[in-house]
């Protein structure tokens, strides 16, 4: 028997009938003006900008009401996809993390390792420690890496942010102190290693100093993670007023920073869990608190299963959902809502995919792949994005195949769906080559569920 007619039956939302042949998802992108657009310029349904570079509303759009203007405002904090969160008003969930993470440098004095799945949400938790390890006067100095990150230079930078009047050498009204010197300031002028800067950071007193090194895994040179490594060690060693957070995409803390045997006991893994429901309710409580917008009440369970745990694809569909409500003048979203939300976040995803890519992946979207795809999309939110068939038929309850089969299903579907194949400890695993595609194809089916039956019915099921 085929996998494909074996599974046609099955879907994470529940059970529902499909078309023997392969389907098409009909998505049609549609440009739906701005009901409050100016018509100043004689064009009423132009689109325009809703408000200043100044967070003001434009004075042209005074009818529309204002608890409306209020909530698209507020939007523009609350739910942002495309920027982490940064204040700790709009930061949900993740408290327990959060907890633990202080817990590691307040009491233990360690260094701590934050590592997990792109997108889970790990430079958020980060800004939202500078904040409030920042209130209890720590000196917080945080990079982005890159791929060519150079010892020297990064941790120079990284140095001008503690100010001189902290080293144990200089007096508070020295010169050099006052004049706004850093403890940059201190070091060669040239090239150092991880010695000489653990010397001159053992030299800082009088506060607590926390570097934060944010997309740890960008960074390619094997040395630079070697002096960094060295680093920890000498700062541990000499019990240092300076600790480093580093965070990255990994499934484990030795695949961020190396094998290391020396620093084991000086480092603290942190790994960053997907989002849960509640967290995903906790999101959806702060915006409707922020922005006077209100969801249906089971609109949270449906959001939770379409993110996949992802605080990026929460808030994407928040977001979306949200706006297409306030465009219809109504402060309620529901499941209509929701629906456009998903044209627009697989339109987005489109756009950055290649046209021919779009083609023919639609093409398993809406027929007996269904079930198919939309466990492979599950299977692959693995930090590595890594899968094989065993972990695809576990996510098909009840399905009469085996991991032979749905091995072979991949094997020949593998070009189609832009698989890669690669042999482990005798086990073939495959990953998407595009790693939105994934998203891509879970989007879609969830989009064809939600239309095929009813809230109620997609709920009781899932």
């Amino acid at each position: 028997m085929a996998v494909g007619s074996a599974l046609k039956f099955l879907w994470p939302f529940g059970r529902r009938s499909a078309p023997e042949e392969d389907g098409y998802f009909p998505l049609t992108a549609t440009v739906v003006p701005h009901r409050d657009a100016h018509s100043g310029r004689g064009r009423p349904d132009f689109p325009t900008f809703r408000a200043s570079a100044l967070d003001r509303p434009l004075d042209k759009r005074r009818e529309e009401r204002r608890e409306i203007t209020r909530a698209r405002f507020a939007l523009g904090t609350y739910f942002t996809p495309t920027q982490p969160v940064a204040d700790r008003s709009s930061f949900a969930g993740r408290l327990g993390v959060l907890a633990r993470l202080i817990s590691a440098i307040e009491s233990q004095r360690s260094h701590v390792v934050l590592y997990g799945e792109r997108g889970i949400g790990k430079t958020s938790l980060l800004h939202v420690l500078s904040d409030v390890a920042r209130e209890s006067s720590y000196i917080v100095s945080y990079a982005t890496c890159g791929a060519n990150a150079n010892f020297p230079d990064l941790f120079r930078a990284v140095l001008e942010d503690v100010p001189l009047l902290f080293h144990r050498g200089v007096a508070p009204n020295a010169g050099e102190a006052e004049s706004g010197g850093s403890i940059a300031d201190r070091l060669p002028k040239g090239a150092f290693g991880p010695a000489e800067l653990a010397d001159l950071c053992t030299e800082i007193t009088g506060t607590r100093v926390l570097i934060i090194l944010d997309e740890y895994d960008r960074v390619t040179d094997s040395a630079f993670r070697q002096q960094v490594a060295e680093f920890i060690k000498n700062l541990s060693d000499r019990s240092a007023r300076v600790q480093l957070v580093i965070a990255g995409v990994a499934s484990n803390l030795q695949e961020l920073i190396g094998y290391v045997p020396s620093i084991r006991r000086n480092v603290i893994g942190l790994p960053m869990p997907r989002l849960e429901e509640t967290e995903v309710q906790e999101m959806i409580a702060l915006g409707e608190a922020a922005s006077g917008v209100r969801f249906d009440p089971d609109l949270t369970r449906i959001i939770h299963l379409l993110a996949l745990g992802s605080p990026y694809l929460a808030r994407l569909l928040c977001h979306h959902a949200a706006l297409e409500a306030l465009d219809q003048g109504r402060l309620t979203v529901d499941v209509g809502h929701l629906s456009r939300a998903l044209d627009q976040a697989i339109l987005e995803i489109e756009g950055r995919m290649a046209p021919r890519t779009v083609v023919d992946m639609r093409k398993f979207v809406g027929g007996r792949y269904d079930p198919l795809v939309a466990a492979l999309a599950e299977a692959s939110r693995s930090v590595d994005s890594w899968f094989d068939a065993r972990t695809v038929v576990d996510l098909l309850p009840g399905a009469p195949v085996s991991a032979v089969q749905v091995e072979q299903e991949l094997a020949t579907l593998a070009g189609q769906l832009g698989l890669e194949a690669e042999m482990e400890d005798g086990v073939r695993r495959f990953r998407f080559t595009d790693d939105s595609l994934p998203v891509y194809l879970w989007l879609m089916v969830g989009r064809l569920r939600l239309d095929s039956g009813t809230l109620e019915e997609a709920l009781a099921t899932a």
